[in-house]
């Protein structure tokens, strides 16, 4: 069994129907197979995504998804959210903006993976699932198995 790490990318796609490998990131992420846990601003993420997509007529009734997913995101839920140590977080973010490249966020999602997640694996491994190209390169430089 593996600690999956899961980006705001990979969980859009579990959430929207129409993104593609929908039916594929929902099982993997919300199928409660493998223990999946998240940085808590993967919340505000899917917030911004959800009005974004009720404006757009993506989804009829934002309500709705919005509670499942704070559902998922609950003590019981699908998914872990990881508090965000600024004082840990943002300094190792920092560094990943400038030696990667990458997005404030990505960067930010990336360092709550490396510094949060070996902790909570124990023994088992920690996969980073993202969709972002830029994203998994900098992962895997930084030794993380990828999906």
């Amino acid at each position: 069994m593996s600690l999956l790490y899961a980006d705001s990318s990979a969980l859009l796609r579990a959430y929207f129907a129409d993104e593609d490998e929908h039916i594929e990131l929902r099982s993997l992420l919300l199928g409660e197979r493998e223990p999946v846990v998240t940085s808590e601003i993967t919340r505000l993420e899917l917030a911004s995504a959800v009005r974004s997509a009720y404006s757009a007529g993506r989804v009829a009734r934002s309500s709705d998804l919005l509670g499942r997913i704070e559902g998922d995101l609950a003590e019981d839920g699908a998914i872990s959210p990881i508090d965000l140590r600024a004082d840990v977080i943002i300094p190792t973010a920092y560094r990943f903006v400038l030696e990667h490249r990458l997005r404030p966020l990505d960067a930010i999602h990336l360092a709550v993976c490396v510094e949060d997640c070996p902790g909570l694996a124990g023994a088992e491994d920690v996969v980073f699932v993202t969709r972002d190209t830029d994203q998994a390169r900098a992962a895997r430089a930084l030794g993380l198995n990828v999906r």
